[in-house]
């Protein structure tokens, strides 16, 4: 050309600079043609790279950049290259300026995908785009750019994918309206897990459940594209040597795409934690790591091998897995959610026939897998950092695992149904590694969930086959399943009678009566009559111990009694449910008395089964209810009752001997019943009602012996009765309390007659002979107050009938007095009766005063008892007895022995045909008499007259 005739090779180059700077690169081709020496291609690449501005079209020098790669001929059209800017300079100047010109290198600083020295295009390109980004930010020039020649290389196709693509979708597509863009060299400086962090965490901007899914086929896909990329290795090494190193199993992903996938998964399982739902999303729309949006820039996937799509697929699989377990989220939206991510995985990986939660399944479908992987999950295989684990039996994808996690699922379903919502891994953790036992405490917490449930539409047939299934996973339980394999159903450890008894009790409390009564009666269950006894006594005492009244028309009484009256009839001989008859029966009776325990708090039923001796609430009963002891026969009834039930406990029990036999119920309810009359009878002398007292003593408490016609007791009074005596020798120490009033001479006599009456029966009674001394004081200070109290009633006797003779015949009107001799007469017999009253005082009190053995007490008790114990028969033997006094000498006041007493007793209550009815004064009389003798002669050692 004749216009670069006489131009150097310095004049040339500075011409390129020119043309560069000026934008009239098209001249390029033919310069470089003139001088290929001054120019080669490197150097104009690198001269267009300098002094091109970065805002020119790419479509004004992408065809130049061709025709200077390509080698081809410049254009013959191309004529009228400026050369005025350099032409008129001097050789000399034109080499001073080329020596101060800085070009640009090909090569990106830090940017090492293009290994080969002869892809200068590829290097140039990339470079450019850098350019263009730093200086413009408009990254669509870039791919102009690129656009024309990203098919020539491999790595620029890879770069192009991976690099400019999500930064063109991040910035210009997805999300325009970002005020903060992203540069090419703030992505390219990212590692993989900040990458798929940044490019993933996008979608929290936007409330389309669909963003996460288009990121992971858009953004991440191309992003993962060039992960075999040597810069992306090198800053994902670099990354990984600063952090801190998580051991890892030996199938961890050793590829570079197939641990940036992995990663992938680590962020899916993160996100379902905070945000189950878009999670959930991403696994039901996005097919893993084979559902990548390229841009139509490449046709392949990616360079991996069909082995590591395998593993790729196998490992999102296991993610999804994770993301089930790992949901806390117990609602039915969530539950569902996570049924559709394992459905999806089934069919995803080809285990859809090992799926349970198919519409198509049956409500109750039986639930097979081999259970020896499973077995084999530990407490930390449910641990979030090990769910993602290759050899984790749990989620590593297989039909064992996927026919397990299936069945937890429907499991949960059921239990939201029962209103007891569990999460999945709490589940699976009851089901693989809880005992027995704890199966059993959270068996028993779902059914109280369903029974807090106060829903009268339950059905209650169906949640009983809804429970079954949960102990097993199968449908059919009419069979026994012992020999069943493992690992069936959440509470397989619990036997199968074990649930059902449950169950029973969980109808019952839901008042059920009449289905328990026809599943587990009439129908028959796997369920035994004694089973299914043990589980209704459970039911009937857990409503009663709940109740806080005890009347059984009333609470959990009621319930407790509804219980009983639906299944006693089929149960006609059991001795635990008329145990548990008569303890409702004593409840209800004890509800009606105002009770109240230490402390005010209430009287409640279960007081009476925690209460060591429930026949002392008797005692509470009768302390805190006024004349509650005139109710004796609804007491005695309570004490039979409590007995009968089996939780009666008299305080002497501890003081039996072990090797003696326990006493018979007989025994033990004769023993409450004198107990509980002791009781009232103390109770009305507190209240001061002796008479009462004195009346359930003579009708109740005397021995059938003493009396003519049989005692309410059933039998009579044991030789070691140690509560009978007692409380009659404290009705005989019993004073009435003193009045302003004076009292009445013939009461107060009448009143210690029947206080020695009850001494002389406490002597009968008591069972050993250490209180006779104490029972005879007691006697004795009654008959000196007896005496004289009839000592003062002869002297008023006597005053009166001396005011009566000494009126004079004025003083009664139509009266006549007697005669001289009459009323001498009358004044010699007063005064020989007043000395012999005296002679008898006399010697009384000289025998009073005198010292006294046993002997003499036992024999002046004896006489005193027959004149005064029983005054009616005293009073039927005074005419005999004067007689003799008559008979006799005044100082003769021997007193007969007992077998006197006993004679005289019979011959006066003789009829004329000698066989006279035997009296119980009589017969009291005569058997202290006895005692008193016999009593006092054995703790004397002494021998009976008749030995």
């Amino acid at each position: 050309m004749a216009v670069l005739q006489g131009l150097s090779g310095a004049h040339a180059i500075l011409l390129a600079t020119h043309l560069c700077a000026t934008g009239n690169v098209a001249a390029l081709p033919h310069l470089q043609a003139k001088f290929p020496a001054h120019l080669p291609l490197e150097r104009v690449l690198r001269i267009i790279l300098t002094f091109l501005p970065e805002s020119a079209e790419p479509s004004s020098y992408t065809p130049v950049l061709q025709v200077l790669v390509d080698g081809r001929p410049a254009e013959t059209g191309v004529t009228g290259i400026d050369t005025t800017s350099v032409k008129d300079l001097s050789a000399a100047v034109v080499r001073k300026r080329v020596r101060k010109i800085r070009l640009l290198p090909l090569q990106y600083p830090g940017d090492e995908d293009s290994q080969d020295p002869s892809d200068l295009l590829t290097k140039f390109l990339i470079h450019r785009a850098h350019r263009i980004d730093l200086e413009t930010a408009l990254q669509p020039l870039v791919l102009d750019l690129l656009l024309p020649f990203y098919q020539r290389s491999e790595v620029l196709r890879t770069w192009l994918i991976s690099s400019l693509l999500p930064l063109l979708r991040l910035n210009y597509e997805y999300y325009p309206s970002q005020d903060d863009t992203f540069s090419l060299d703030i992505l390219e400086s990212m590692d993989n897990s900040i990458a798929i962090n940044v490019l993933l965490s996008m979608t929290g901007a936007t409330k389309s459940s669909m963003d996460l899914v288009r990121n992971l086929r858009g953004l991440v896909g191309a992003w993962m594209y060039g992960s075999n990329r040597s810069k992306r290795r090198r800053l994902n090494e670099a990354m990984q040597e600063t952090s801190i190193v998580v051991p890892q199993d030996e199938a961890q992903p050793k590829t570079p795409s197939a641990v940036g996938w992995q990663q992938v998964n680590e962020w899916l399982l993160a996100r379902s934690l905070v945000d189950h739902e878009s999670a959930v999303n991403a696994f039901v729309n996005w097919d893993g790591p084979e559902d990548v949006d390229l841009g139509g820039y490449s046709e392949e996937k990616g360079s991996l091998s069909d082995d590591e799509l395998q593993d790729l697929r196998r490992r999102y699989g296991q993610t999804g897995l994770a993301v089930v377990y790992a949901n806390s989220d117990p609602s039915p939206p969530a539950l569902d959610g996570s049924v559709r991510v394992l459905a999806r995985i089934a069919d995803l990986l080809k285990l859809e026939e090992h799926s349970f939660l198919s519409p198509d399944n049956s409500e109750f479908p039986s639930v097979n897998f081999d259970p020896v992987p499973i077995s084999s999950a530990s407490r930390v295989s449910l641990l979030q950092n090990a769910l993602l684990v290759a050899s984790n039996p749990l989620t590593r994808p297989s039909a064992s695992s996927i026919s397990f996690l299936s069945g937890i699922c429907l499991s949960l379903r059921i239990l939201n149904e029962l209103g007891h919502p569990m999460p999945c891994r709490a589940a699976a953790n009851i089901c693989i590694l809880n005992n027995q036992e704890t199966q059993l405490l959270e068996l028993r917490s779902v059914v109280a969930s369903v029974v807090r449930q106060a829903r009268s539409s339950h059905d209650w047939s169906k949640i009983r086959q809804q429970l079954l299934w949960l102990r097993d996973w199968q449908a059919d339980h009419t069979e026994n399943t012992s020999d069943r394999p493992a690992y069936h159903g959440i509470f397989w450890r619990v036997p199968q009678d074990v649930v059902e008894a449950e169950i029973l009790k969980a109808l019952l409390e839901a008042r059920e009566y009449h289905l328990a009564v026809s599943i587990y009666i009439v129908s028959g269950s796997t369920l035994s009559s004694t089973q299914v006894e043990v589980a209704v006594k459970e039911a009937i005492f857990t409503a009663y111990d709940n109740a806080s009244n005890g009347n059984r028309t009333r609470g959990g009484m009621k319930r407790a009694y509804d219980i009983l009256q639906a299944f006693q009839p089929h149960f006609s001989d059991s001795a635990s449910f008329k145990q548990i008859q008569a303890l409702i029966s004593a409840t209800h009776a004890l509800s009606f008395y105002s009770l109240t325990l230490q402390h005010g708090v209430p009287f409640q039923p279960v007081s009476i089964r925690v209460h060591p001796d429930p026949l002392s609430l008797i005692e509470k009963v009768l302390d805190q209810n006024p004349k509650s002891y005139t109710k004796l026969d609804d007491l005695l009834a309570i004490g039979r009752n409590l007995v009968l039930a089996g939780v009666s406990h008299s305080p002497s029990d501890e003081d039996v001997s072990p090797f003696l036999a326990p006493p018979s119920q007989e025994d033990a309810a004769i023993t409450a019943e004198r107990r509980i009359m002791s009781l009232a009878i103390s109770s009305a002398l507190s209240s001061n009602d002796f008479g009462t007292a004195y009346s359930y003593i003579l009708t109740r408490l005397t021995p059938p012996s003493l009396l003519p016609t049989s005692s309410p007791l059933t039998n009579p009074t044991s030789p070691k009765d140690d509560i009978t005596w007692r409380a009659v020798y404290n009705a005989g120490r019993y004073r009435a309390p003193a009045t302003s009033a004076t009292p009445n001479n013939q009461t107060q006599i009448t009143h210690l007659s029947q206080r020695m009456e009850l001494l002389s029966l406490a002597l009968v009674l008591a069972p050993t002979p250490d209180p006779l001394p104490e029972i005879l004081g007691a006697w004795r200070r009654c008959d000196e107050e007896l005496a004289a109290l009839r000592a003062r009633e002869s002297e008023e006797e006597d005053i009166w009938d001396t005011k009566a003779d000494n009126l004079t015949s004025t003083t009664l009107p139509g009266g006549f007095g007697p005669t001289d001799s009459e009323q001498d007469a009358f004044e010699t017999r007063q005064h020989q009766a007043r000395r012999a009253r005296a002679h008898a005082s006399q010697n009384r009190l000289h025998h009073e005063e005198a010292p006294m053995g046993l002997f003499e007490v036992a024999r002046g008790a004896a006489l005193a008892l027959q004149k005064n114990a029983f005054p009616l028969r005293s009073a039927a033997a005074a005419s005999s007895s004067t007689a003799k006094t008559n008979t006799h000498d005044n100082d003769d006041h021997s007193v007969p022995s007992s077998s006197h007493l006993r004679s005289g007793s019979s011959m006066s209550n003789d009829g004329p045909d000698g066989e006279g009815r035997v009296r119980k004064r009589d017969v009291v009389s005569n058997m202290v008499t006895d005692g008193l003798v016999s009593g006092i002669g054995w703790v004397l050692g002494a021998q009976p007259v008749n030995r």
